[in-house]
């Protein structure tokens, strides 16, 4: 009866974030996803699906590679472009990580690491805030996953096609395009043979990489650019900012929101078996999933950085966890299941009970409702012609309709960001507001509060003297 349900504990994880997550299929697009990757999916939804340099202007493209767009319009040509419905794609690419993620660590480790990798990764507030949000990382994420089980399986030629779609859909991925690389031409080097196979097989591996850089040569031709200029300008090499980016994104990563006592259990299990001189088990995959953590925190360091870049290597060091979790188990295995317990306990603990103003945990459902209320209360005073002067986000909350936040077609017409509040009537201030307080500042003693809007954490002000109902 035992054996059965370890069988079956997968099942648990993808319950768990169903049940999750359903609740915020049919919550309106947020911060990225609404000014971005919605947006340029929506245009390519319009316009017909394509993969080449052009099939999008460079301002909805930005620069990236358009898999990704693809994908999402192709989705919504088939369902249709309700946010609901729209939602459900990053769903399913969510529960297909965490499947992935349960069947590569099973077939290379066994079934209890691939059980405890994946309970972990399902509890983490990072994956649980992407599951459902319209952005790329979750599914660079499942590509990584299925990358490392098609190259530790050795069939290149799958990896090509994984390895050339994950690139195509977001190009930090080079990143871990050039880890597999290096990896494998080190593994080539230190053999006592070399052999016409592996030559061959280190060729193969540099495929995707020719594919992007044709991306590239492509996109130089059409738009007169290899990148993205806007984005290549916040960029910053200094000393202090490669340190700090590296500094935050092993707090991402590693510390954050429980994932410290993670990490604690993990040196742990580490030092017993080394302690105990047991034999490590799977040194190739942990010293891949290493060798790719390192890599990818170097590109970052040097990279713009934003928290839910970090969502592949999490989980990488879940795998990572699960391994060394499962090789230094104890004898007693009610023991063990308490160990267990509470390590996965206290990440979901902090998943639900710690909240920030940013996209990588569940606060932003908060912070949608509260867009959602100010935007009606907008619509209640009839002010879609007024001049209004609100937050970075809010702008794209009140302009497009397609957002899910205006309860009509017809948007606002006359909205600036706070930089312009002289040229407006009406001020809308939020949470995820910052930089502005010089004129938040004017905007409180010229003007009265309307309406303030509180929801746990999230919170939002609108200012005028307009008469309001």
């Amino acid at each position: 009866m035992r054996d059965k349900i370890k069988n079956y504990l997968f099942i648990v994880p993808l319950l768990f974030t169903v049940i999750v997550k359903i609740p915020h299929l049919k919550l309106p697009y947020f911060w990225d996803e609404a000014w971005s990757y919605f947006p340029a999916a929506y245009k390519m939804y319009e316009t017909g699906p394509g993969l080449l340099p052009g099939a999008l202007p460079l301002w909805d493209a930005k620069g990236h590679p358009l898999f990704f767009f693809f994908l999402s319009s192709v989705w919504m040509r088939l369902t249709g472009t309700s946010v609901f419905t729209v939602h459900i794609l990053p769903l399913l690419i969510s529960l297909c990580t965490l499947l992935v993620l349960f069947f590569v660590v099973k077939k290379h480790v066994n079934l209890w690491a691939a059980n405890i990798s994946m309970f972990l990764f399902s509890v983490q507030s990072l994956f649980l805030a992407q599951a459902t949000m319209l952005l790329p990382e979750m599914l660079v994420t499942l590509l990584v996953l299925l990358s490392i089980g098609s190259y530790l399986s050795k069939n290149y030629w799958l990896y090509i096609v994984i390895a050339s779609t994950m690139v195509m859909t977001k190009e930090t991925s080079i990143a871990f395009i050039g880890g597999f690389l290096i990896f494998h031409l080190i593994g080539y080097f230190s053999g006592k043979t070399k052999t016409r196979k592996r030559i061959i097989e280190s060729v193969i591996l540099v495929i995707p990489v020719i594919i992007y850089g044709i991306f590239l040569s492509l996109h130089k031709r059409v738009f007169g650019s290899f990148f993205f200029q806007e984005h290549t300008n916040y960029i910053q090499l200094n000393l202090s900012s490669v340190i700090n980016k590296i500094q935050v994104a092993i707090g991402i990563i590693f510390t954050r929101y429980g994932r410290n006592i993670i990490l604690l259990a993990t040196i742990v299990a580490l030092s017993a078996i080394l302690v105990k001189k047991k034999k490590l088990k799977n040194k190739k995959l942990l010293s891949l999933l290493v060798f790719q953590t390192i890599i990818f925190l170097l590109f970052s360091s040097l990279n713009f950085y934003t928290h839910r870049y970090m969502l592949g290597l999490m989980a990488l060091f879940m795998i990572i966890a699960g391994i060394l979790l499962e090789q230094a188990k104890l004898k007693r295995n009610l023991l063990n299941g308490i160990i267990l317990a509470i390590i996965i306990s206290t990440p979901l603990y902090f998943t639900f009970a710690k909240k920030t103003n940013a996209d990588c945990d569940l606060c932003y459902v908060d912070i949608v409702k509260v867009y959602k209320e100010m935007v009606q209360y907008c619509e209640k005073q009839n002010w879609n012609n007024e001049p209004i002067s609100a937050s970075f986000n809010l702008i794209f909350c009140l302009q497009n309709p397609h957002l899910g936040y205006v309860s009509t077609q017809e948007a606002f017409s006359n909205v600036t960001d706070l930089k312009k509040f002289k040229e407006a009537k009406i001020f809308i201030n939020d949470c995820t507001s910052n930089g502005f307080t010089a004129q938040i500042d004017s905007i409180e003693n010229e003007t009265k509060l309307a309406k303030d809007f509180r929801l746990n954490h999230a919170w939002g002000e609108i200012f005028t003297n307009l008469p309001t109902q």
